[in-house]
């Protein structure tokens, strides 16, 4: 009698599905967002314990985000995070990609890799993907950018269309704002901005979304 069961051809099918299912994840992204934050209102809004980055005057790296139809893809197959692939960014990354809330930079490079960089590995290995990050905060410099019209962060109300504008001015491309409200004082303060890039990482696009409103603090 035969037995029972699923045949063997039909699970070795499914079986390579599965893997290149899992494989094709990585090839899906079609754009990046370079997210850089503003580490003095990111820390405002840490209520417990100390803020390592709270002292910090200017925008640090949050994270290189791959996108597919304008959704962050996240936690993708691929190769663990290996700080000696990176070793020779390393003095560059401590500075540029700290970790603001903790005091543990690998551990934060380790967190973006595993859940955003593998998303993007079969065109950027790990120090591709690190090194793009560095050269792209490197080449859009946010302070530098405002500073000529007087938009650089003084703890006052700013205008998004202004930001926006300056910032699109400079780099030829519109950038994303995104911002907190403080759940007491209802105030709104602009966290980071994000710049949009096409699937190469090299070539700037206009960002789409915002979620600071019309005005807010920086």
């Amino acid at each position: 009698m035969r037995a029972m069961g699923v045949p063997k051809r039909e699970v070795a099918i499914s079986l390579a599905l599965t893997i290149f299912s899992l494989m094709a994840l990585s090839d899906a992204f079609d754009s990046f967002w370079f997210v850089q934050q503003w580490p003095p209102a990111v820390c405002s809004f840490q209520k417990s314990g100390s803020c390592p980055g709270s002292g910090l005057r200017t925008f640090t790296i949050h994270g290189l985000w791959p996108q597919q139809s304008g959704t962050s893809l996240t936690n993708c197959p691929g190769s663990p995070f290996d700080i000696t692939k990176i070793s020779h960014l390393q003095s560059q990354l401590n500075t540029l990609w700290p970790n603001v809330l903790r005091a543990n930079n690998q551990q934060f490079w380790s967190h973006e890799w595993t859940k955003h960089g593998t998303c993007s590995e079969s065109t950027f290995n790990q120090a591709a993907y690190f090194k793009l990050a560095v050269d792209m905060r490197n080449n859009y410099d946010i302070i530098g950018a405002l500073r000529p019209h007087a938009a650089g962060p003084n703890g006052r109300t700013k205008s998004r269309q202004a930001i926006k504008g300056f910032l699109k001015a400079k780099f030829g491309k519109f950038p994303g704002l995104r911002c907190r409200t403080d759940p007491q004082t209802k105030v709104s303060y602009l966290v980071e901005v994000v710049a949009c890039f096409a699937q190469d990482g090299s070539t700037l696009i206009d960002c789409t979304r915002d979620t600071c409103g019309a005005n807010f603090i920086f």
